[in-house]
């Protein structure tokens, strides 16, 4: 089945004239124990009927433990964001990066826009925590300055705290940096951390200077968003950020560099419609062939994934023999109740006994269809295959569909991996076809995949990503600057192997 990539993290976010209402507002619900007991074992039995990871990366004793102490935890009346940090640490244990929860679902925007946020937007690199975007009026903080701590809190604590609640496969740390070096560090702070009127954050910059900054005003959205535009502080990452929103209007590109013998491909999305995909591989390999480059450069970092099928036929570009792409897929229910609540499309259920076969040793196995599972197929070498060296370039934004294509192809020894451990497992994952949920009574909403996808992979770790032959982290400062750090040093591996 197609995993329909859902963007749920941005770098920057500075919202030019943003028209958003601005009152502060703290949800004071307090829940009942039989209120949020009923929550969550409507949650509990809906993950141990439909999730096929569930007892992936935990063993089924291990995830009892955690389920049940979880709702031994509810014996007294509590707040509406502790009963969600509880529902939000199941859904991190199940350790998958399809699966995630919200405290109001479609709702969200009306509430956060109304939170009092930290004035800072944080960047994490090397250990480090620097400020990516400043939200204040205040000039002296810039871009590029290190934060040492919030009210008190050393912000490696923080970080630590939040890792329990970002969803991620296994047990892979680089995604969840990816996710925090954005907004939604503010937001899981807000809602992970506390709650505060006021900010006291420790900064040290680049001379080494230890400031203090206390910010009490202006710390909802909009009114960060405009001191954001406003402040002279934020130039650089403003131009910067506009310059590559500008680039990555066309996902899909390719460069190629005659006098360094190599070619780079940039595919930041695996999302989109199918014939432009298809048309653009073709004439871009064409072009490789004509230019007879003998190195390939396929960056696929902070790629969010999006259609299995399409990372498939990229790598049918080079290989050499048929391979598969995805060995198989499966559902662990066939129940129509659950069926009907799934986002899984209305072709397939209308047609259920062509798509989804029958149980086997508690599996209904996807069948290789059309449309909807081509990723299923055997790919096969195109006529135009690259059959140079290919140097492959990964982060921790390298996702879902773009992930499986890392995966697969390091399994089939087709190039050097430069960068840092993906976001998805090496051996297999969920899907964004699942369930989207709402709890009863305090209305959280979640989404839990139902379909996980084994990987054409042989070894690895389920518990990791693709680990790269050669670890490289770029600087902050080269991330916001031309960012051709990484294209130095895979330049400097190819110059090093002839």
């Amino acid at each position: 089945m197609r995993n329909f990539f859902i963007p749920l993290v941005y770098f920057f976010i500075i919202l030019p004239n943003a028209k958003l209402n601005a009152q502060a507002a703290i949800d004071k619900r307090i829940l009942q124990p039989a209120d949020m007991q009923h929550d969550f074992n409507y949650y509990r039995k809906i993950l141990e009927d439909t999730h096929p990871g569930l007892y992936m990366h935990h063993t089924k004793v291990e995830m009892n433990y955690i389920m049940d102490s979880l709702f031994n935890s509810l014996n007294k009346p509590m707040g509406f964001y502790d009963f969600y940090k509880v529902i939000a640490y199941l859904t991190a244990e199940i350790k998958c990066e399809h699966s995630y929860s919200s405290p109001y679902g479609r709702t969200f925007n009306k509430n956060f826009f109304k939170w009092k946020l930290m004035p800072v937007q944080l960047y994490f690199s090397h250990g480090k925590a620097y400020v990516a975007v400043n939200r204040t009026a205040d000039s002296m903080i810039h871009v590029g300055d290190e934060v040492l701590s919030v009210n008190q809190y050393p912000i490696d604590s923080i970080k630590h705290v939040l890792y329990q609640y970002v969803c991620a496969d296994g047990n892979m740390e680089t995604s969840k940096n990816t996710g925090l070096s954005s907004l939604m560090f503010n937001v899981y702070y807000y809602l992970f951390i506390e709650r505060p009127d006021t900010f006291n954050i420790i900064f040290k910059n680049s001379e080494g200077q230890i400031l203090e900054g206390r910010f009490a005003d202006n710390l909802t959205f909009k009114k960060s968003n405009n001191l954001a535009l406003k402040n002279p502080a934020n130039k650089g990452i403003l131009a910067h950020s506009n310059k590559q929103q500008a680039i990555e209007k066309n996902p899909l590109r390719l460069q190629v560099i005659k006098d360094s013998n190599t070619a780079i491909l940039t595919i930041r999305s695996f999302s989109g419609k199918r014939d432009v995909f298809f048309k653009f591989y073709d004439s871009a390999f064409d072009a490789i062939q004509q230019a007879n480059v003998g190195n390939l450069i396929i960056d696929v970092s902070d790629n969010g994934g999006g259609d299995e099928e399409f990372a498939g036929e990229l790598m049918s570009y080079l290989i050499q023999s048929p391979t598969r792409f995805v060995t198989e897929e499966y559902v662990i229910t066939d129940s129509d109740y659950y069926y009907k609540m799934s986002n899984i499309p209305k072709e397939i259920l209308q047609n259920r006994e062509k798509y989804i076969g029958s149980a086997q040793h508690g599996k209904f196995f996807v069948t290789q269809q059309p449309k909807y599972s081509e990723e299923l197929k055997t790919f096969y070498p195109k006529r135009n295959r690259f059959t140079g060296k290919v140097f492959f370039y990964i982060n921790g934004g390298t996702s879902s569909a773009a992930s499986t294509f890392s995966a697969v192809s390091k399994a089939n020894g087709i190039g050097t991996f430069i960068g840092e451990e993906t976001a998805g497992s090496y051996a297999g994952g969920g899907s964004v076809v699942g369930l989207n949920l709402t709890l009863p009574n305090s209305k959280i909403t979640a989404h839990s995949s139902i379909v996980y996808c084994s990987f054409a992979t042989t070894g690895g770790d389920k518990d990791k990503g693709v680990i790269p032959d050669y670890h490289f982290v770029p600087a902050f400062d080269d991330l916001i600057g031309d960012n051709n750090g990484w294209k130095n040093f895979i330049f400097n591996l190819i110059r090093s192997t002839h």
